[in-house]
């Protein structure tokens, strides 16, 4: 048997303890990112009160990822702290059920996602160095992560038509349970040859870095009137949630399509690549998707998608693995996610959720105007960085 041969069942093995992991984890978005506002607004809160709750989940991504990503760089021991991390994510999910008012809302939930999304930057950096060593394609691993995002989606809102949306927490509750055991099957990041340490502020000190932060995050932060209300709004407007849910999913369907393709292209088109056609992309749907409620014409606003959420995080994911020391990897990857997702996200969403109260639909406007703004980051970028092959 030759060493090729005998690679090959490694290399399956390996796809499939990383797919699993996207998707387990993407699973819990598939059923919180739809109906979690739905549970919040049946629980009685204002729509200040769940862009606050909502805001103050992305504010905690700002103390959470670069934390535990430097624990992880120091220790190397990432998939042991996230088997940790996602037991105490369980735990605050199951209590939340008993959870009313804004406060104790507001508290589990903050201890929810302090210890559930710092995991994903920490599983990130395994899954790019084992495929950088192994020749898998990231695209076709990630996908999973979409696919279970539909199946959550579609299930979960065909599930909750003419029932209680409390069921939402319950099944969240499930979901995060399949995490803890896909990250107990997760391999540990490769050893690197390199052991030297670095600071992992140094990347702050560096201009390309927080430039490329600011340009991706607008790009991410175009979604914010989407994520927090794009239900709502739809409910309101006489949808159904199995309607609702199969919205959701037929843009993942897209992403995951592009996903399943991108690897093959990714050398060509590059990172700022897929972030300029991601800025494309939100310019057109954003502004296009509060002219209707007809789910024949939504449809194809919504795989558009594709664009504005999955070209955008090709792109990061691109960069980052392009531009990112391996002794600060996690540590890179949780500052990207902490400062796009935490803080611009955070500061992003009680701005919706003000424009949303005073406009309605009509807010998803402003989020036209975020990925306009991108485009003269991407453009100065790409004159200081070099050309790579």
């Amino acid at each position: 048997m030759s060493a090729e041969s005998a690679a090959a069942p490694d290399r399956r093995i390996l796809f499939l303890r990383l797919s699993g992991f996207y998707g387990a984890f993407f699973l819990i978005f598939g059923v919180l990112m739809p109906f979690w506002p739905v549970w919040l607004d049946h629980r009685g809160l204002s729509a200040i009160e769940i862009a606050s709750i909502m805001a103050a989940v992305f504010w905690v991504k700002m103390v959470a990822h670069p934390l535990v990503a430097h624990i992880a760089d120091r220790r190397g021991a990432g998939r042991r702290l996230c088997i940790v991390l996602a037991l105490v994510a369980l735990a605050a999910c199951l209590a939340m059920n008993g959870a009313a008012g804004f406060w104790p809302i507001a508290l589990l939930a903050g201890l929810f996602y302090a210890t559930h999304n710092p995991i994903l930057p920490v599983m990130e950096n395994i899954t790019l160095r084992t495929i950088r060593d192994t020749g898998l394609d990231y695209g076709r691993i990630r996908l999973w992560g979409s696919i279970s995002f539909i199946l959550g989606t579609t299930a979960t809102g065909a599930f909750l038509t003419g029932r209680d949306p409390d069921w939402v927490i319950w099944i969240a509750s499930g979901s995060v349970a399949l995490m803890l055991l896909s990250c107990i099957a997760m391999p540990e990041a490769p050893r690197t040859a390199s052991v030297a340490r670095a600071n992992p502020l140094g990347l702050l000190a560096r201009p390309d870095f927080l430039l490329f932060v600011a340009t991706a995050g607008l790009l991410q932060i175009s979604h914010a009137v989407y994520y927090a209300f794009g239900s709502i709004s739809w409910r309101a407007a006489g949808l159904d949630e199995s309607t609702i849910g199969m919205l959701w999913g037929v843009g993942v369907v897209a992403e995951v399509l592009l996903f399943a393709v991108a690897g093959r292209f990714v050398h060509r088109v590059g990172p700022l690549g897929y972030l300029a056609i991601a800025a494309v992309g939100g310019i057109l749907r954003w502004p296009l998707t509060p002219l209707t409620n007809d789910p024949v014409l939504l449809v194809p606003l919504q795989c558009l998608h594709a664009l504005t959420f999955g070209a955008a995080h090709l792109g990061a994911m691109a960069y980052l693995a392009r531009n990112i020391p391996d002794n600060v990897g996690a540590t890179g990857q949780s500052l990207y996610y902490a400062l796009t997702g935490g803080v611009l996200m955070g500061a992003m969403m009680p701005l919706a959720g003000t424009l949303y109260e005073s406009f309605g639909p009509a807010a998803y406007n402003a989020m036209g105007l975020c990925s306009l703004l991108a485009l003269p980051g991407l453009f100065i970028l790409k004159r200081k960085a070099p050309a790579r092959s």
